[in-house]
């Protein structure tokens, strides 16, 4: 399929390493460029390159001009050269992956589903706009070059960033040399582009203005398509935006001496006022930022980011955001706008991106990156696995618990509630526990102690069977012992939430005799909730005492199992929890026998009065029974 592109058979990007994608069978060259465009990929990795490729007897000179000048020229805004090869009958360059702005700009329209730009597609053009205006500084002023053939098929969109980036420099030369190669000698199709002539006075500045008339032309073409004919058409405005119009008409001066410099265009209101590009260009010079500025700058980020284009947030921003947190100094601050700007990207998007970023900031020592991270858990535990939650950032979260904060030990607790699903046995039922019980016992922030006791009282459904009544009857028992009046309501309320999980002995020899002490509680509110709790106890026993077929019914939950996400680690200590765990499971299956044995066998007394009439009064007998009865069952 591709002997027309390669003379004798052989393909000489093999020997580079890179191949064409079939796609692109259908490619022709562009009338205003000498490249035919491919995409391509990377034999040993498989990443994807743009290949420009150029078989035309008559550009081949221009062209391995061009891949010289690939070679050498290096610039945040010129399309990043990958790999070269040139023959006597074709030149390939590879580059990283982009697409023509011609080609970018109908995609944004498409999406769009109009003829026009819209509001977030302006602020993205006036970014793009600036960073023609830095490359062609750098050209012109630095390296003393002109570019010569600047138009949307030779100004490109790179897909890791969407950054502008200049490409096509087989027109580059000196700005000090008159015009060698004219484009529209080779390509007509761009003698529409060419300036009214004239000559300016200072050596160099032909060269400079041809380049800035070539800015005007494409920011001529941008908002009213490729309709021109002749210079003359440029002098309508068209959709051009007004902000950018007086910078427009100093770029297409008929008079060169006076486009001597792209500063009208960096200084026009259309780049000067846009947010995306003050956003973007404070964040690339972080470094250079005093600490007020940065502050000043990250707390109203977060309000600004949704009115720029979703796909600047994701390619170009975040990674900024990254830079500025790991190089710039800016701590903590980045975080809000990284997380809100997280909730856009996909589950596998965000996995790569965002977590080893949380990762890495979890390991943080910075006191207020780690709180700002427990304070966000919500917004993005759902993207962390077990695995990682387990190996990579549990034992971080944990120094919270010890943290001489109060705030960060308070934020910390309340993570457990989103981070106990997928903790495996050791992190829930031994270390997290060791925690919470020293948070119980030594912590001196009574707010703190009740929202461990509210926290246990919650995760308690994915303790471990075996432990969860021992665990939660100690950790509740002490509790009510606390001087903290919340403390003490918060023990006896998770004692009557987590009844399904005790069993009627403990109920009736452990637990009762803990909340009857809380009725002469010294507050109100704690003895109104002790009293609350021993009717839904006494109120289970009653039952059973009754009906003790319903024994095993009431106590089914008592090892019930529920452990999220466990299931799905790959440690050692995962798979023993995965058999404990299967091992519970079988048990439960079997008939289970209740925690105390009853009977409904009524004494004789009972027996007597059952066949007797009800009398106003109760006799003698009658009470003897009642009682004898009653002790029956406390010895059972």
């Amino acid at each position: 399929m591709w002997s027309s592109f390669f003379s004798g058979g052989k393909d000489p990007l093999k020997d580079l390493g890179y191949e064409v994608l079939p796609e692109n069978a259908s490619t022709t060259n562009n009338p205003r460029s000498i490249w035919t465009i491919l995409n391509g990929k990377k034999k040993t990795t498989g990443d994807l390159v743009t290949i420009l490729s150029c078989q035309n007897d008559a550009y081949i000179q221009l062209a391995k001009a061009a891949l010289k000048r690939m070679k050498t020229l290096r610039h945040p805004n010129i399309l990043v050269y990958l790999d070269g090869v040139e023959s006597d009958k074709a030149v390939y360059v590879v580059t990283e992956k982009a697409m023509t702005l011609e080609t970018y700009l109908n995609e944004l329209k498409s999406n769009n589903n109009a003829d026009g730009f819209n509001s977030e597609h302006l602020l993205e053009i006036a970014w793009g706009l600036q960073q023609l205006y830095c490359v062609l500084t750098f050209l012109h002023d630095d390296c003393k070059l002109s570019h010569g053939n600047i138009n949307t098929s030779t100004v490109f969109v790179d897909a890791k960033s969407c950054d502008w980036k200049l490409a096509c420099l087989e027109f580059v030369q000196s700005i000090n040399d008159e015009q060698i190669h004219i484009p529209s000698r080779y390509l007509p199709t761009c003698q529409r582009y060419e300036p009214p002539s004239g000559t300016s006075k200072k050596s160099g500045d032909n060269q400079k203005a041809r380049d800035i008339w070539f800015v005007g032309t494409l920011i001529w073409e941008i908002f009213n398509g490729n309709g021109a004919t002749s210079a003359t058409s440029y002098r309508q405005l068209g959709s051009i935006p007004r902000p950018l119009s007086a910078a427009y008409g100093e770029l297409m001066n008929p008079n060169p001496s006076l486009r001597t410099s792209m500063e009208k265009l960096n200084q026009s209101p259309f780049i000067q006022n846009n947010p995306l590009v003050e956003c973007l260009l404070f964040l690339e010079q972080i470094q250079l930022k005093d600490p007020g500025e940065k502050q000043t700058f990250f707390n109203s980020l977060p309000d600004k980011v949704d009115q720029f284009p979703s796909h600047i947030n994701e390619r170009k921003l975040l990674p900024l955001l990254f830079n500025a947190y790991e190089f710039g100094s800016s701590g903590s601050a980045v975080l809000p706008t990284l997380f809100k700007l997280g909730k856009k990207l996909s589950d596998a998007d965000y996995k790569k991106r965002i977590v080893p970023i949380i990762t890495k900031l979890f390991a943080s020592t910075d006191r207020m990156t780690r709180f700002r991270l427990l304070q966000q858990l919500d917004t993005y535990v759902e993207h962390l696995t077990p695995a990682v939650i387990n190996d990579d950032i549990f034992t971080h979260i944990c120094t919270g618990f010890t943290d001489q904060e109060p705030a960060i030990r308070e934020a910390t607790v309340k993570a457990m509630l989103f981070l106990t699903p997928k903790l495996n046995y050791k992190n829930l039922n031994i270390e997290l526990m060791k925690h919470f019980s020293r948070l119980q016992t030594s912590d001196d922030q009574g707010v703190i102690r009740t929202n461990t006791i509210v926290c246990l009282g919650k995760i308690a459904a994915h303790l471990n069977p075996s432990l969860r009544g021992r665990l939660l009857i100690s950790a509740f028992g002490r509790g009510t012992q606390d001087p903290f009046g919340p403390s003490r309501q918060a023990s006896i309320y998770a004692l009557n939430h987590s009844e399904r999980f005790f069993t009627l002995k403990d109920i009736a020899s452990k637990i009762l005799p803990i909340v009857c002490q809380a009725t002469i509680d010294p507050e109100l509110d704690v003895r109104q909730q002790a009293f609350k709790t021993i009717q839904v106890f006494l109120k289970k026993l009653e039952t059973v005492s009754e009906k003790p077929e319903l024994a095993i019914e009431m106590e089914k939950d008592v090892n019930s199992s529920n452990v999220g996400g466990i299931a799905n680690e790959t440690s050692w200590t995962s798979w023993a929890i995965t058999s404990l765990s299967s091992n519970i499971g079988k048990l439960t299956t079997k008939p289970q026998q209740p925690s105390v044995n009853l009977t409904l066998a009524k004494s004789d007394s009972q027996n007597t009065l059952a066949n007797t009439s009800i009398t106003p009064t109760p006799t003698p007998t009658s009470t003897k029974g009642q009682f004898s009865s009653m002790h029956h069952l406390s010895n059972r």
